[in-house]
């Protein structure tokens, strides 16, 4: 396990850092990736010496694809092989479609969707080579249904999850396990608890701690799984809904997103 180094992108917060904690406590060597001014360096020091094991850091703009170019020849020069990558990064927001910038629809399919094809695309020969290695592609509970005020965050997680099952199917005999995660509500700051406390049943039932995100996700992959829901009560959620016809789920949707946009407005 010391020869081989596990890749993941947003690792400064949230579920990434709580997925590098957790991987180092099983043994794994991380590269940890995130935009620069984050503190990366130090949290991949601290999770160094606590479990024992090697990390190192990359800084770098995801969106922009040649820093992904730059990425894989820095991880080829310093030596270190990876069986195992996880495209975490990613963000989301529940806004009308219409008051959406330019650069915020370029930015979440850039970091959503682009980036995490890319880094996939190019680091695909890379496991082969250190088969059996593992992809973990983070996409979301509610990519799939229908989610007005989130249309372009669902249609990049259904991005995610659907190139997610191809690639499982077309990898597998060379040794590669690609899962997907379809996390629910995750407190990972102050703007999505707020969103939390004041959502509906399913979105607090959903709940679920980053550390424990993480800790199903990796296991889950590890063994092999595709579709990787965090906890039975998420996988209820997620039948229930898809069960629903579109109608239903849209009413739902803009019942409680719409409320979202006008207190988000309001403060």
């Amino acid at each position: 396990m010391m020869h081989y180094y596990t890749l993941i992108t947003g690792a400064s917060n949230g579920i990434g850092l709580e997925m590098a904690d957790y991987c180092a406590s099983k043994g794994m060597n991380i590269l940890m990736i995130s935009l620069p001014n984050e503190n990366l360096e130090e949290k991949a020091i601290n999770i160094s010496e606590k479990y024992k094991i090697n990390t190192s850091t990359f800084e770098c703009d995801l969106t922009d694809v040649s820093e992904i170019d730059r990425l894989k020849e820095w991880g080829l020069d310093k030596g270190f092989e990876v069986n195992f990558l996880i495209n975490n990064a990613g963000f989301g927001g529940t806004i009308p479609f219409e008051d959406m910038s330019g650069g915020l629809i370029d930015n979440m399919i850039g970091l959503n969707i682009t980036a995490g094809t890319h880094l996939t695309n190019r680091f695909i020969p890379i496991l082969k080579k250190n088969a059996p290695s593992n992809i973990l592609n983070v996409s979301s509970l509610i990519s799939n249904l229908v989610a007005p005020y989130k249309a372009l965050y669902t249609a990049t997680k259904t991005f995610v999850i659907n190139l997610s099952v191809s690639l499982a199917h077309e990898l597998k005999e060379d040794g590669i396990i690609v899962s997907t995660l379809l996390p629910g509500a995750t407190p990972t700051n102050k703007v999505v608890m707020d969103q939390i406390e004041k959502g509906n049943f399913a979105a607090r039932v959903s709940v679920m701690s980053p550390r424990k995100v993480a800790k199903i996700a990796i296991n889950k992959s590890l063994k092999g799984k595709t579709i990787i829901t965090t906890g039975t009560k998420n996988g209820v959620i997620r039948n229930l809904l898809k069960s629903l016809p579109n109608r239903m789920i849209a009413a739902i949707a803009i019942n409680q997103f719409k409320k979202k946009t006008r207190l988000e407005k309001e403060q």
